[in-house]
C-alpha cells in the first residue's frame, strides 16, 4: 500500500529464498474458461506480531468492512495466517473490476483511515497486484472463505508467457475440483509496493477442510513441484481462513 512503502518505518518483509530446480519442459494443455472474467487483485502480506485480542478484531474488523465502504470491491478476504511463515502474519486480498478502481482504493479515504488504525502495528509488509481472469468468488456471505495464497519470483532466464501457461495449467486442473471456488493468478503490475515478487496465484475453497484436499491432491501437488516451482528461485506460500465478524453472521 502506498502509504505503507512510502513511510521510512515501514520495511519490506524478506522471505528466504528457496532452491532453484530445473526447469519443466512440458507443455500445459490448454482449456476452456467458462464464465471466467478479467479482474484485478490487491494482495497485502503484513507483519503485526503484536496485534491480538480485541486490537486484532479492531483492526480485522476495519479492513473487512471496506468491502462495504467502496463500490468497486468485488471481494474481499481477510484474515491471521494459519500457517507458520516468517515475518508474515496476516493477509488482505481484495478484488477489483479495474485497475482504475485499484487506483481509486489507494487515494481513497477509506483506506487512510484503516492505515492510522494499523500504522501502531505494522512491522512490515509485502504488496502485490496482478490482472487475472477469474470466476465468481463470494466473500460477504457468513460463511469464512479458505485462501492458499502464494507468491514467486521467477528465474531470469523464465520468460512471463512460460510462467502464464504454467500457473494456467495448474489453474486448469484446480477449477476442475467441485471444492474450488475459485482460483486466480497473474504477473505483478508494480503499481505500488513490493517490486521483488513478479508473480501470485491464489485458490479458493469454502472450508479449511475442502483446501487441504487441493492442497495434498496428488495431481495438484506433482503439477505444483514439477511445472511451476522449478521456474521460480523464490516463493512464500499463506493459508488463511477469512475474518468474519459476529456481526455478519447473524
Amino acid at each position: 500500500m502506498t502509504a505503507y512503502t512510502k513511510s521510512p518505518r515501514f520495511t519490506r518483509v524478506e522471505a528466504k529464498e528457496e532452491p532453484c530446480c530445473a526447469k519443466c519442459d512440458n507443455k500445459p494443455k490448454p482449456c476452456d474458461e467458462g464464465k471466467s472474467s478479467p479482474a484485478v487483485e490487491h494482495v497485502v502480506l503484513f507483519n503485526m506480531p503484536f496485534l491480538q485480542g480485541d486490537q486484532e478484531a479492531r483492526v480485522l474488523h476495519a479492513l473487512y468492512d471496506l468491502q462495504f465502504r467502496l463500490d468497486s470491491v468485488d471481494a474481499l478476504v481477510v484474515g491471521r495466517v494459519l500457517n507458520k511463515v516468517e515475518n508474515v502474519t496476516h493477509v488482505l486480498f481484495i478484488r477489483f473490476q479495474t485497475i482504475e478502481n485499484l487506483t481509486h482504493f489507494y487515494r481513497s479515504d477509506a483506506l487512510s483511515t484503516v492505515l492510522c488504525l494499523m500504522a501502531p502495528h505494522i512491522h512490515g509488509e509485502i504488496v502485490i497486484d496482478y490482472v487475472s481472469s477469474t470466476g465468481h468468488l463470494q466473500t460477504e456471505c457468513k460463511d469464512p472463505v479458505s485462501m492458499s495464497l502464494t507468491l514467486l519470483r521467477k528465474k531470469r532466464d523464465v520468460s512471463p508467457g512460460e510462467m502464464d501457461c504454467a500457473l494456467f495449467s495448474l489453474k486448469a486442473l484446480a477449477e476442475g475440483y467441485c471444492f474450488v471456488n475459485d482460483f486466480t493468478f497473474g504477473s505483478n503490475l508494480f503499481i505500488s509496493g513490493d517490486k521483488y515478487y513478479t508473480n501470485a496465484f491464489a485458490a479458493f475453497a469454502k472450508s479449511l477442510c475442502e483446501l487441504d484436499a487441493l492442497l495434498e491432491d496428488m495431481n495438484y501437488a506433482k503439477l505444483l513441484h514439477l511445472k511451476v516451482l522449478p521456474l521460480s528461485c523464490s516463493t512464500i506460500t499463506v493459508n488463511v481462513l477469512a475474518f468474519k465478524p459476529i456481526k455478519s453472521c447473524l
